[in-house]
């Protein structure tokens, strides 16, 4: 940007701040649905207009504003514009609903503009030669040992998704939701969790563009088989982290465009053909007729139908004392909870009950701290035991919890994080890289859905042991430990050569460890050639 492009927009800018603040003020004068809607949509506009003055530390806020319109904001403003009228709520649960998404927006600009203030531009590198060396040596290590952890359980996250679309084809969308239970076993999900951590490691470790799109493609295309289930999210927050992936990449390396033109070809062409796919989904998933193929009512129709969660703050307002009373309850933390009282590690730590059910239950219902479960239970409670649901809104549990100043603490927090998680990134700081590309495989989904959902991950016990599992592995396979390698694979020879026969019967009743044994050496190869061969 020139200084004069700056100063103009530095004030068109200002002037959508105080157009915004104008609207509020009428509001006040007039208590008007449609203005205070306005309001809110100017404010929309305002907070994107900044974004883009600092795009580089604020791409997640984007993304995060674009999300939060079009689920929370996008379907009363649809139905105003068709209608001109409000006729689904009641004012009341209007005015709620537009007052508190205005303050999670408040909340996360000031939380981001504190954090941003707070970031020291200067680059502090107080590593020496021999120090970066290491440093280089011991991430190239990471890479390999990650790359091929994520090739050997690579296929049994596509399994899972497999096994999955099996059981979706012999039933209905809606039956597979409220009963699918998978028959693999446990460790199949482990391993299938290990696909996700070690991608998100490998990418941390900065590999180049080539093995990085192809590590993100390989990811895309496990998660489509979502749209063939008729599950839109996985498959669209995957595009959205493959594509901020990119952006932070280009930032970090300007001489090697990452979004150059052919990218941005790629983008421009694939968006209609997204939009028009994903919002005929819906209809191919119900078996219904589509009654439209033009363009504009296809994109509308879907952006109508992703704004269902407005109605969770909605009626989180109108039934919120109806939501069953407990000695403790808290929904902002709820997967955190579950997860250390309900979960694998509650009954081997504290011996705690798992729940009887799986899926939508009266037990979900009243017992658990799932919002999502607790207010579908009580609006449309038939619905909800036939497998449908209303979904959550991580403004709905902060508010249900912590009122009105616990919306705007916790999104100044979110705010002020989106900051960090991309400083991380730019400052090399390898292991909070890794956490936030974790957070960010969710975190676009959470103004439907949990709070702590997206944070859930980093407190699991297998997350952080295959992160000690590959830094240890990369460590000992660095060059000052070469020797020590150099006998443990001799050692594992020996031993081949010696037990062959014995492990060809073996294996003959355990596929899975003869693909295991095998598979390791020949993917832990690739993996080195394919980080040599750039």
């Amino acid at each position: 940007m020139n200084i004069s492009f700056k100063k103009i927009y530095s004030l068109v800018t200002a002037l959508s701040f105080i157009f915004t603040l104008l609207l509020g003020i009428c509001y006040l004068y007039t208590d008007r649905l449609d203005v205070l809607l306005f309001t809110l949509l100017s404010f929309f506009v305002s907070l994107i207009i900044f974004c883009f003055t600092d795009i580089k530390y604020y791409i997640i806020h984007v993304f995060f504003y674009i999300t939060i319109f079009i689920f929370l904001v996008s379907r009363p403003t649809i139905d105003y514009l068709r209608e001109f009228s409000f006729n689904t709520y009641q004012k009341d649960a209007y005015i709620f609903s537009f007052i508190v998404v205005m303050i999670s927006l408040l909340g996360l600009f000031i939380g981001g503009l504190i954090s941003r203030s707070l970031i020291d531009t200067k680059k502090s590198n107080n590593l020496n030669i021999t120090e970066k060396k290491d440093k280089i040596i011991w991430l190239k290590n990471v890479r390999i040992v990650s790359l091929t952890v994520y090739m050997l359980t690579y296929p049994f996250y596509v399994i899972r998704l497999i096994e999955r679309l099996i059981f979706k084809l012999n039933t209905d969308y809606y039956t597979y939701y409220a009963e699918f239970k998978s028959s693999l076993p446990y460790f199949t999900y482990i391993l299938s969790v290990f696909t996700v951590y070690s991608m998100c490691i490998y990418l941390a470790s900065k590999p180049n563009k080539r093995n990085a799109t192809i590590v993100l493609l390989s990811n895309l295309f496990a998660n489509s088989i979502y749209l063939v289930i008729g599950t839109r999210n996985p498959f669209i927050l995957t595009l959205i982290f493959s594509f901020i992936y990119y952006f932070i990449r280009g930032q970090e390396d300007i001489r090697n465009k990452w979004i150059g033109l052919k990218e941005r070809l790629v983008i421009y062409t694939s968006i209609p053909i997204i939009v028009v796919g994903m919002g005929l989904l819906n209809y191919i998933r119900d078996n219904l007729s589509v009654s439209t193929f033009r363009f504009f009512d296809i994109f509308v129709d879907f952006i109508y139908k992703q704004g269902t969660s407005f109605g969770v703050l909605a009626r989180g307002f109108l039934y919120n004392s109806n939501i069953a009373v407990r000695s403790f309850t808290n929904f902002t933390f709820g997967p955190i909870i579950e997860y250390f009282t309900h979960g694998n590690l509650g009954l081997l730590l504290f011996n705690t009950t798992p729940y009887t059910a799986t899926t939508n239950s009266i037990e979900f219902g009243i017992r658990s701290n799932s919002y999502s479960h607790n207010i579908s239970y009580i609006a449309i409670k038939d619905d909800y035991l036939q497998g449908h649901g209303l979904g959550s809104s991580f403004i709905m549990e902060n508010y249900t919890d912590y009122g009105f100043i616990g919306v705007f603490l916790f999104s100044m927090f979110l705010g002020f994080l989106f900051i960090r998680m991309l400083n991380v990134s730019y400052n090399n700081k390898t292991l909070p890289f890794i956490c936030s590309l974790i957070i960010l495989n969710n975190l676009f989904f959470m103004p439907r859905s949990s709070f702590s959902e997206s944070f859930s991950i980093l407190l699991t016990f297998q997350y952080w042991f295959l992160i000690v599992l590959i830094f240890v592995v990369a460590k000992l396979i660095s060059k000052d430990n070469s020797y020590t390698i150099y006998k443990i694979k001799e050692i594992w020879y020996v031993w081949k050569l010696f037990n062959r026969r014995f492990i060809f019967q073996y294996l003959q009743k355990k596929i899975v460890e003869y693909y295991y044994i095998y598979s390791f050496e020949y993917c832990f190869g690739l993996s080195i050639s394919f980080e040599n061969n750039k």
